[in-house]
């Protein structure tokens, strides 16, 4: 029996939930199986390999990068997979999107991988479901900087983006 991603939480204000990645799908979202924190005691009552079984996919909580096709998709796609391939991400699961994904805050030693993004110019934060001041400023930095995605007028928040026709889109693919 696979393990259960919430019971790996016993708090907000600790990362329970380590994922080994094995595929980036985009540039928020990233696909792994998760992996026992090797700090922590294991729960004797608990399998540790039902956890090496657990695979979940993640949508970075705060961001919303370029689609693929869209101008920057395919930069901010390889710059996450550049990231985090292969290695341990911490997670502080949100919950559930529609699409079944998990929406976490996520982090690579210790260091907020959204933050990383949006310092690089490669995703906007998403105002709509967030409120992290630190991501609003981070953003803003990026953009007087003209830093990835804001060094074009092409750049299209990805909301809008998914809203438009294929002939719309056009005019803002790589």
């Amino acid at each position: 029996m696979a393990a259960s991603v919430t019971g790996c939480l016993s708090g907000s204000d600790s990362v329970k939930v380590f994922l080994k990645v094995c595929r980036v799908i985009d540039g928020d979202t990233f696909e792994g199986r998760m992996t026992v924190n090797t700090k922590e005691v294991y729960n004797p009552g608990v399998n540790p390999w039902a956890y090496e079984l657990t695979k979940i996919v993640v949508r970075i909580n705060g961001i919303d990068a370029p689609e693929r096709g869209q101008f920057y998709g395919d930069v901010a796609t390889l710059h996450l997979q550049w990231l985090i391939s292969g290695k341990a991400v911490g997670l502080k699961l949100k919950q559930r999107d529609s699409y079944g994904r998990w929406i976490a805050t996520a982090y690579l030693d210790g260091a907020d991988i959204a933050e990383e993004l949006l310092k690089e110019g490669l995703a906007w934060h998403y105002k709509e479901y967030d409120s992290n001041s630190r991501y609003a400023q981070l953003e803003t930095e990026a953009k007087l900087d003209g830093r990835g995605l804001w060094c074009d007028d092409r750049a299209v928040p990805p909301w809008e983006w998914r809203r438009m026709s294929k002939y719309e889109r056009d005019a803002y693919r790589n």
